[in-house]
């Protein structure tokens, strides 16, 4: 697996100057959920609800779920509540129903935090002359509205000509297949000179798309059963580690 490299960074914003002095448009690819945004405060708001919502008929995960930190939650619902000790499916069933008919839509995407350095890397990308281009898996009909208003509450460059917002066009679309659909489009609008993604499998499929780009692999969560990353990814549980290397 690879380290934070010392020059990512550096490497990237030199590569968007040189781009841009070419009079092209250096293209950054940033996913969102698990890479800019921490969308376990989403869940988190969800599964509190559920507890507050249902405490006569389960008191005993109201009282379990209060004393609940986001370092408790899983990548499935049900191994959340498995975790805290509540391991019927019934419930698992209940709760995850509850919790999806929430979690993709405007109201909830509210909750998202960004992590840490992710607005900074993004505005100094922005400055450079870099395109950020927030790819997701989120889909505009549920989710544009509110993935817009928090990207401009907490200062991403979003709504101009030279920043690009792309969701997908249906919820029921394949997320990878969505993405792996949007990198023939973007060889023929710009050239990628970077992209940051929490799913391994996207983060190998962007490297051997663009070799010469900077891929950086946010270590924060993904999908069960995610393939090996390749050792030219460069690896940060956020983005703070990408100023500090810049530092040394």
């Amino acid at each position: 697996m690879s380290a934070t490299s010392p020059t990512a960074l550096k490497t990237l914003l030199s590569n968007i100057e040189r781009i841009a002095a070419k009079g092209e448009e250096p293209l950054v690819v940033f996913d969102l959920d698990g890479t800019l945004y921490d969308n376990t405060h989403r869940t988190m708001r969800i599964l509190l609800e559920f507890a507050h919502t249902h405490a006569s008929a389960q008191r005993a995960l109201f009282d379990r779920m209060r004393l609940c930190s986001v370092r408790d939650l899983k990548y499935r619902v049900g191994d959340t509540l498995a975790a805290l000790g509540f391991a019927d499916p019934g419930l698992a069933d209940e709760v995850t129903s509850f919790w999806k008919a929430r979690f993709f839509t405007n109201d909830y995407c509210l909750h998202d935090l960004p992590i840490a350095g992710a607005v900074e890397l993004v505005q100094r990308v922005h400055r450079a002359g870099g395109v950020p281009c927030y790819l997701t898996g989120r889909d505009a009909p549920n989710m544009l509205l509110g993935t817009l208003k928090t990207l401009q509450r907490d200062g991403f460059p979003v709504g101009r000509a030279d920043t690009r917002l792309i969701l997908k066009p249906t919820f029921e679309m394949n997320d990878d297949l969505f993405k792996e659909g949007v990198i023939a489009r973007l060889r023929k609008t710009g050239s990628v000179v970077g992209s940051f993604d929490n799913e391994p499998g996207l983060c190998n499929l962007f490297k051997a798309s663009f070799p010469d780009a900077t891929v950086g692999w946010l270590d924060t969560s993904h999908a069960p059963g995610a393939p090996d990353l390749r050792p030219d990814v460069v690896t940060i549980t956020d983005f703070t580690e990408l100023f500090g290397a810049e530092a040394t």
